[in-house]
């Protein structure tokens, strides 16, 4: 007896084996199938919720719009759903600031649209805290996506500001997670008062400790508001990033660029694109593999969102009609565009500061590139074409420099490249010098150029912006200061409005001295 149950045992044992050993590649091999995910991403948007018009060699366009992203962003989810496929959308930073309904609003109307988008997941830009630390707070609770920053903490005990990164589950066991991190610049490229209570922690060391918390779920995507040269360096020190989706730099990155390993994406600005990448993901190995990218243009063709159009009227009804009066009519284009206002001498940087200048009987009008957002058109000009120029509430100070310190400020204006677009890059009145190598040469002073005084007292009209110590102007946190009381944008409807017709032209004030090849 036994015996017999020893043999049954044995033939049992045997059966089940050849089971296991003839299901089990089956099982396995569906187990294997990769898991797919696309990724939909934006950046910089800047509040810019309505479509615009741009200039291209084929003649004005129409471009942008968040109810033609978010039409967009649905039928691509409709799609995906249908074929098995997981979507995520992504926003790299700085939805505000830019528009008159983003600055009247502050952020309002931005949150609710993106609610209504479907967004997953934004990380923090250095403009969402333009409108003060609280505003930044309340447009979090309103959201319903997490702000992620990896970097951003509390002064006083050092927690977090925000959620550093969110893990999307794909399948049992396996994550897709998405790190934030936020550029250093935020501490210099707002007001000061406005993070006087945050420290921003080294991106690269913050990143990487994040990392390696939650490499063991699956693979991770960088979402960055950083320059690229920052994103390069939180490529090598974690070369197994799966992608970084970068924001900041306002740069359409197509093709993708390659920082080590690791592929790095990026939309351009203000909603003219929207970027997707296709990912397989083995669920035995957690690894990832880019299966497709591309970049898909926001044009008029494309059909809009009712229920976003329908948000983003209710706040145009809202805006006060002096946007849309005409006020004036400009002879010339007024230049603001990015790429040449944060480098060189443009007509627009020429008209504000000479406006500046005028207005408070200073010797020399200074003012950082980075306040001027956009160009305005020749012919009609609008109270919202200033305003777009133009958004943020700067009041114009008075403040005295000697002639050496003065030479201090042009010197922190002139560091930078040209694909840094540095904000803190100086549009001038009052004063004129050339460039050559980052060196500052013949720099000479008023109508009749008279060369720099080390020892004299020049009296400046620059921004509060500046006066705090925005764009790293340190300098004049210490000087005392004559507030005027004109917020700058107002000052130049008002002049516009009683010139009645202004234009402005190039007069050699920055002159940049070319490395000629021999």
């Amino acid at each position: 007896m036994p015996k017999t149950k020893l043999k049954c045992g044995i033939k049992l044992s045997i059966i089940i084996f050849l089971l296991f050993h003839i299901t089990s590649p089956l099982v396995i091999a569906e187990t294997q199938q990769p898991v797919k995910v696309a990724i939909l991403f934006f950046n910089d948007i800047h509040g810019h919720l309505q479509p615009f018009n741009v200039k291209t060699d084929k003649g004005t366009q129409q471009v942008g719009g968040m109810a033609r992203i978010a039409s967009m962003i649905k039928k691509i989810r409709t799609e995906n759903t249908n074929k098995g496929i997981k979507t995520i959308v992504l926003v790299a930073g700085d939805i505000l600031q830019g528009t008159p309904m983003s600055t009247v609003f502050k952020g309002k109307p931005d949150i609710q649209c993106l609610n209504k988008t479907g967004v997953d997941a934004m990380t923090v830009g250095n403009h969402e805290f333009d409108f003060g630390l609280q505003n930044f707070l309340d447009l979090n609770k309103t959201a319903n996506f997490p702000f992620l920053s990896a970097n951003i903490i509390w002064k006083k005990d050092k927690q977090p500001l925000c959620e550093s990164s969110i893990s999307f589950e794909l399948c049992d066991d396996l994550f897709l997670t998405i790190i934030g991190a936020t550029t250093r610049e935020l501490l210099v490229t707002t007001k000061p008062e406005n993070v006087t209570d945050l420290l921003v922690l080294d991106p690269v060391t913050a990143v990487k400790n994040r990392f390696d918390q939650v490499k063991t779920k699956g693979p991770v995507i960088l979402l960055s508001h950083n320059r690229h040269k920052t994103d390069r360096a939180i490529a090598d020190a974690i070369p197994e990033l799966s992608a970084i989706i970068a924001g900041h730099d306002q740069i359409l990155f197509s093709p993708f660029r390659k920082a080590g390993n690791v592929p790095v994406f990026q939309a351009f600005e203000k909603g003219r694109y929207l970027g997707r990448i296709d990912i397989d993901i083995d669920p035995m190995t957690k690894k990832a593999m880019i299966t497709g990218d591309t970049y898909l243009p926001v044009t008029a063709n494309i059909e809009a969102d009712p229920e976003i159009e329908e948000i983003v009227n209710r706040y145009l009804s809202r805006l006060d009609k002096k946007f849309k009066k005409v006020i004036g009519y400009s002879e010339t284009f007024l230049d603001g565009e990015r790429d040449r206002i944060r480098f060189k001498e443009t007509t627009l940087g020429n008209f504000v500061t000479d406006i500046m200048r005028e207005c408070t009987g200073a010797d020399i009008a200074l003012l950082n590139a980075g306040s001027l957002r956009s160009s305005i058109n020749s012919g009609p000009v609008m109270v919202e074409d200033v305003f777009r120029a133009m958004p943020y509430s700067n009041e114009i100070v008075i403040a005295e420099l000697s002639g050496h310190e003065l030479l201090q400020v042009l010197t922190r204006s002139v560091m930078g490249n040209q694909e840094d677009e540095d904000g803190g890059f100086l549009q001038v009145s009052g004063i004129c010098f050339s460039i050559k190598n980052h060196n500052l040469q013949n720099i000479s002073i008023g109508d009749d150029r008279k060369p720099l005084d080390s020892d004299k007292t020049y009296t400046l009209a620059i921004t509060d912006y500046i006066a705090s110590g925005g764009d790293g102007y340190n300098i004049f946190t210490t000087k005392p200061m004559i507030k005027t009381g004109t917020i700058l944008w107002e000052l130049v409807v008002d002049t516009i409005r009683e010139r009645k017709t202004i234009s402005a032209k190039i007069e050699n004030r920055i002159i940049r001295i070319k490395k000629w090849k021999k």
